[in-house]
C-alpha cells in the first residue's frame, strides 16, 4: 500500500479536523470568558449583560457546530485505532462519547436556562423568537445542569489533553490522526513564505 494512501486512511477527514480544532478553540475561549465575566460588577448592569449575551451567542454557535460535528461523525467512520490494550481503547471511546455529550448538553442547558428566565434570548444582538415562559425552577435547574456539565467537561478536556501528550511522547501516530495531511500543511507554509517574500 502506498505511504500516502496509508496516511489518508489513518487520519480523520479534513472537515472533522477543522471542526475539532474550531470547537477546541471555542471551548477554551468560553472557559476563560465564562470565568472572567463573573468578575464584572452587576452595577451598572449594561457591561455584565453584554458579556453574558456574548457568552450565550458563542454558546449557541458551539451547539450548532457540535450538532454538525455529530452528524459528520455518524456519516464518516473514524480511522481505526492502532493496536493498544483493550482498557485503553475503551477509555478513549468513553472519553470521546462523554465529550460529545457534554459539549451538546452544556450549551443546550445554557440556552434553555435563558429561555425560561423570562428575558429575551439574543444572538449577537438579534432577538430570537420567544417560545418559553418564565419558569424559575426550570431556569434554576438548567443553570445547575450548565454549571455541573461545565465542571465535567473541564475534567474530560484535561484528561483528553493529558492522553494526547502521552501519545505524542510515545509517537504512536494517534495525535497525527487529528491534524491536516502533510501536503496541506506544506502548501500553507509555502503560501505564508511567499506572502512574506
Amino acid at each position: 500500500m502506498p505511504r500516502t494512501q496509508h496516511i489518508a486512511m489513518t487520519r480523520y477527514t479534513r472537515t472533522a479536523v477543522v471542526l475539532h480544532w474550531l470547537v477546541a478553540a471555542i471551548v477554551f475561549g468560553q472557559f476563560a470568558f465564562g470565568w472572567l465575566m463573573q468578575q464584572i460588577p452587576k452595577s451598572p448592569p449594561g457591561m455584565r449583560a453584554d458579556a453574558f449575551n456574548f457568552h450565550k451567542s458563542i454558546g449557541l454557535c458551539l451547539l450548532a457546530l457540535m450538532l454538525l460535528r455529530l452528524g459528520w461523525r455518524l456519516a464518516h467512520a473514524p480511522p481505526p485505532l492502532p493496536p493498544m490494550p483493550r482498557w485503553r481503547m475503551r477509555a478513549a471511546k468513553a472519553n470521546q462519547m462523554l465529550l460529545y455529550a457534554a459539549l451538546i448538553v452544556m450549551p443546550l442547558a445554557g440556552y434553555l436556562g435563558s429561555v425560561f428566565s423570562g428575558y429575551p434570548v439574543k444572538w449577537f444582538g438579534i432577538t430570537l423568537p420567544a417560545w418559553g415562559a418564565k419558569v424559575p425552577w426550570l431556569k434554576s435547574l438548567m443553570s445547575d445542569v450548565h454549571l455541573v456539565t461545565s465542571c465535567v467537561l473541564f475534567a474530560l478536556v484535561a484528561l483528553h489533553i493529558a492522553a494526547a501528550f502521552q501519545h505524542a511522547l510515545r509517537g504512536d501516530g494517534i495525535v497525527a490522526r487529528m491534524t491536516l495531511p502533510p501536503s496541506v500543511r506544506r502548501a500553507r507554509a509555502a503560501a505564508r513564505v511567499s506572502q512574506v517574500t
